[in-house]
Formats: C-alpha cells, structure tokens, sequence
C-alpha cells in the first residue's frame, strides 16, 4: 500500500482532524479541547515529529521515555519527575483517537501506537465522597444559604448530584421540562450527554421531594427561566462560571474538598454496594465500555466487601 504523499504536514492534518471533530462528527468541545492539549503538548516534547512518516513506533516510544523521564515543575516550585501512568494512558487514548484518523485516510500505513503496551494505572486516590463528606456539604448549605430559595435550590442540586450520578455538562444543561415528578423519570438529552444518547433515571423519592420544594419557591417568586438551576442573579439559568463558584464556596464552608465527578463516583459505588447488576450502572452511567463503569468503582475498599463476607458459611 502506497501513502497519499500530497499531505504530510502533521500540524496541518491534525488541523483538519480537529475540523472533521467539530462539524462532521459534532463531537463535544471538551473532548475536541483534550484532543489539542494532548496533541500540542506531543508536538512540544517531540518537535521533531512534523510530517507523518516520522511518526513511528519508535518515535512514539521515545516520546513516553521524555514525558515519564523529564522533570516539571508542580505546586510551589516543587520539582517532579514524570507524568503519572493514568496520565499517560489518557496521552495515548487522546493521541490514538487522530492516528486512526490518519490510517483511516490512508495518511498513515500502521498506527505507531500498534504494538505498544503501556502499564495500567494503580489508582489509589478516594474518588467517591463518604456518608461524612456528603452530610457535611449538606449542612454548609443548610447554615450558609442566604434566602429560602437558595437553599431549597443548593439542596436539589447536591441530592440530584447524589442520587443521579450525572457529568457536569448534563446537570448545568438541565431544563425544568426534563424532569417529571409523576413518572419520578428525569431525562438526560442526547445533545448535552457525552455518549451523544438520551438516557431517563428513575428519581429518588427523596430527590423528588425537594425538586417540589424548589419547583415551587421559585414559582412563588416568578421564575420563568427555563433551566432547573436558577442563577443568583437573577431570572436566568446557573451558568457554568456560577457553578465553578459554587463549588468553591462549598469547599471553603464544608472544608470538604470535592468536585462535581466525586459525586458521579459516589452514584457509581453506591448502585455496586446495594447489588446493583454492573450492566445497569453502565446504563445508568452512560457508558459506552463497561471498562469505564469499572474505573468508577475503584473507590470500593476490601471494609465495604464486610458484610458479605460474614454471611459466608460451610
């Protein structure tokens, strides 16, 4: 098989990649923006890479030996060396994704990574919040809130946070018509999910509970916006800067220090704790690879397998 030779400048295909991502294939911008830190990052460590039949095997090992070898600069000039593997395993997947590419169009006969067996990350950080952490965020809401409607507000979005496990892009994107408390089914829409697919939760009652407590404080006060989340400011919806800001408040009243994906990591744990089947929390998730529900449930300890344990008997 011969190679296209009319097109070789990486930069310049990578370019179209990113073109084809946005309007073609109309993937998110979060994942189009990983897509060019990964590769902008991969052309500053190896400059040498400029057109594609220098993108080889080799190549590509020795751009792994540079990022786990050279030493940066984190925290308060503290010094480290190398990228940790989690970090490089999600190199190689951003990276992979613009190869196929290339082979696809006939750019490129083999995908360099082909071949190369990267070792899997040991994660051993605490993903998911613990029954502490989470009563005491609630009760930094409960004592902080400055009016009624705030607080019934920040309540809703920690329960719904708690009991439905979504990214942060589907819960700013939340409109008050994708929840119905009859059915007890909120809907996730296609254009704001990851996996670009509609998925419908099951409401907890308790969740449900306090989305009529909300609903109808800001129906008393003339809300009209038609986003779940209402903004501080006034008649319009939570922007993505508000919620920045109102995890930062949180973390400085609870001294919990969390993000929105530990509560996803804590939906994940607690449908595996109560026997939940793994293929529903894929569902549940939005997965498209169960291997990623699984990466959910790292946070799952051997103290939490207790109680199954002692049932065991001859």
């Amino acid at each position: 098989m011969e190679l296209d030779n009319t097109k070789t400048d990486l930069r310049k295909l990578f370019e179209e990649f990113v073109d084809e991502c946005k309007y073609s294939r109309g993937l998110r911008l979060p994942t189009i923006n990983a897509y060019i830190a990964v590769f902008s990052h991969f052309s500053k460590i190896m400059p040498e890479i400029d057109k594609v039949e220098i993108l080889t095997r080799p190549m590509l090992n020795e751009f792994f030996k540079r990022i786990k070898t050279r030493t940066r600069i984190v925290g308060r000039n503290t010094p480290k060396v190398g990228l940790e593997d989690s970090t490089v395993k999600t190199y190689s997947r951003k990276l992979n994704a613009f190869f196929v590419w290339l082979v696809q169009r006939k750019l490129m006969i083999e995908n360099p990574l082909n071949g190369i067996t990267l070792k899997n990350p040991e994660y051993k950080d605490q993903r998911a919040l613990t029954d502490e952490e989470v009563r005491k965020i609630l009760t930094a809401v409960n004592m902080y809130s400055k009016n009624s409607l705030f607080l019934r507000r920040d309540t809703v979005m920690l329960y719904l946070l708690f009991f439905c496990g979504l990214r942060a892009g589907e819960f700013i994107s939340l409109r008050v018509i994708d929840i119905d408390m009859e059915k007890r089914i909120l809907t996730v829409r296609a254009e704001t999910s990851k996996s670009k697919k509609t998925r419908y939760l099951t409401m907890h009652p308790t969740l449900i509970f306090h989305l009529r407590e909300y609903i109808n404080e800001r129906n008393k006060l003339g809300y009209k916006t038609e986003h779940l989340f209402v903004s501080t400011s006034g008649d319009r919806g939570l922007t993505r800067h508000g919620l920045k800001h109102w995890v930062k408040r949180l973390i400085k009243l609870s001294g919990v220090k969390f993000h929105l994906h530990r509560f996803r990591h804590s939906f994940a744990c607690n449908l595996a704790k109560n026997n939940t089947p793994i293929v529903m929390i894929q569902k549940l998730m939005g997965h498209s690879d169960i291997k990623m529900t699984m990466s959910y449930l790292r946070s799952i300890t051997c103290e939490d397998a207790t109680a199954y344990m002692d049932r065991l008997s001859i």
